[in-house]
């Protein structure tokens, strides 16, 4: 027991040592929930990239301007994602879960590579 201000006050000591482990933000945001997905513009995670995070599956996301019809490259962070050739969902695409894909046209086949024009989030 302390006493603080003449205030008893009872300390308890916790021993927490060797029960965290550190997190990437990518793990966090799994374990959060929710999905993210970074885009690139170029195979190989090169050119510009963007990243876009979902709270709720089916949430969607409408690439514009430099990233319309121009993803080459992408990395699942967290959830499945369903990548869209037309802004209505239709067309060409694909689904993709967690991991690295350097290369539409080597993962989904040519069609989907510089077409992506919707993201539609599932949570995992």
């Amino acid at each position: 027991m302390s006493n603080i201000n003449n205030h008893e006050v009872g300390m308890n000591k916790i021993n927490l040592a060797g029960n965290f482990q550190d997190l990437t933000c990518e793990q966090a945001a799994t374990i959060q929930g929710g999905a993210q997905i970074i885009v690139y513009t170029d195979a190989n995670f090169q050119g510009d990239s963007l990243s876009v995070t979902a709270d709720s599956a089916g949430q969607q996301y409408q690439f514009t301007d430099k990233f319309n019809n121009s993803i080459s490259s992408a990395k699942v962070i967290s959830g499945t994602w369903d990548l869209r050739s037309n802004e209505d969902g239709s067309g060409v695409g694909g689904t993709f879960g967690p991991g690295e894909y350097s290369d539409f046209s080597t993962f989904a086949g040519p069609s989907i590579n510089d077409t992506v024009s919707l993201a539609i989030a599932q949570i995992a």
